[in-house]
């Protein structure tokens, strides 16, 4: 163990679900309330580092708790990413894929902030590097069941705010996501990409949603594991095509640079192996050529871009009442309302949530989002 880092005294996780004042409905998924794990590593002198991310409803707080808690308190050296490095050879086969990779990888990311904090540092600096400006995306349009005629003030909120691009998700049917995208397009503001949140089954019923409209790039069309299908639009689709957000297993990102699947990545390091796995992963990157869009969580993604030598095409975040990532939300509202700041660490200090509550009402407030990460 490095002498300078201490042991952990306890690795914990808990579900905190935040109620959604309105319905998402993406496509088909209606989504009436976020549950999110939240993680926390403590040394033994006391310093705590936290992680959260969204649980997409499976049970990663019990895998953190009673599968990984103990052997990577165990196994933990000074330096997480050794640490993963260890962990997953010993344990691949139940820690690779699904909420156990969620779990380690929001483990990992808590004992990064931990470290960091224990030296009175940024992650950012903890590692050497120097903190990055990035180009800000904004994820706008939410709830999708929102008309067009409700899109192009939203789209110059953000773009006041900071944000040089936004990204609209699916609507409710093919036809409101088509009109939903013209009207952001239209009002000539910034860049716009879409998410289309696997709703779809083939490329042509991709490219009928988006043909003729200049995006910034086309997002997760289809169903993990859709390899041919990602090949063929991207054949015939004349924007960039990306995808991997929710890809929680260890052949992502290399199945879509090795098959030649998308034009740019899409990383998120909270199901993904958190940040050791893509620092492990950092030459890999830059010999693709390929540039990195990171999926929400914009406090840690701004950092780990800032790590990683591979370019950074876009951080995206979103704004307190969107109910995109409501934990994140709650942060920047409560922040924003105390005047509060942390400069060590993820750079952000973690209300103390009940187990259930409301998420924020909309509107998107965007006035309260600031962008300066540098």
């Amino acid at each position: 163990m490095s002498s300078a880092i201490p042991g952990i005294k306890s690795v914990s996780a808990r579900r905190v679900t935040l109620r959604l004042p309105n319905p998402v409905a993406l496509g088909q998924y209606i989504i009436k309330a976020r549950g999110f794990a939240v993680v926390t590593v403590e040394l033994e002198d006391g310093t705590r580092g936290n992680a959260f991310s969204l649980d997409r409803s499976t049970p990663v707080s019990e895998c953190v708790n009673e599968v990984i808690a103990a052997p990577y308190k165990e196994i933990f050296d000074g330096d997480p990413v050794s640490t993963f490095d260890k962990l997953i050879r010993r344990m691949s086969s139940p820690i690779s894929s699904g909420a156990a990779l969620r779990g380690l990888s929001l483990v990992d990311l808590a004992a990064h902030e931990a470290v960091a904090r224990h030296k009175g540092v940024t992650v950012v600096a903890s590692h050497g590097k120097t903190s990055k400006k990035h180009p800000i995306w904004a994820v706008i349009g939410y709830p999708p069941s929102r008309g067009p005629e409700e899109i192009a003030w939203e789209v110059e909120a953000a773009v006041t705010a900071g944000a040089v691009g936004v990204k609209l998700p699916v609507g409710a049917t093919a036809k409101l996501t088509r009109e939903r995208l013209e009207a952001a397009v239209a009002t000539k503001l910034c860049p716009v990409s879409v998410d289309l949140a696997w709703s779809c089954r083939t490329a042509n019923d991709a490219l009928e949603i988006v043909k003729g409209l200049d995006l910034a790039w086309v997002e997760d069309p289809f169903i993990p594991g859709s390899i041919a299908e990602l090949v063929e639009l991207r054949r015939i689709l004349d924007v960039p095509l990306t995808s991997g957000d929710d890809e929680a297993h260890l052949y992502h990102p290399q199945v879509f640079v090795e098959t030649g699947a998308v034009d740019m990545l899409r990383l998120d390091t909270t199901c993904q192996g958190g940040l050791s796995r893509m620092i492990l992963l950092n030459d890999y990157f830059v010999k693709s050529g390929m540039s990195i869009s990171w999926h929400v969580y914009d406090a840690i993604h701004h950092q780990v871009a800032s790590i990683l030598d591979a370019p950074t095409f876009s951080v995206e975040l979103s704004a307190p009442g969107a109910s995109v990532d409501p934990f994140a939300e709650f942060i920047k509202a409560k922040a924003a309302k105390d005047g509060s700041k942390s400069d060590i660490g993820w750079r952000f200090d973690l209300p103390d949530f009940p187990d259930e509550s409301d998420a924020l009402a909309g509107p998107p407030r965007w006035d309260e989002v600031k962008l300066n990460y540098a």
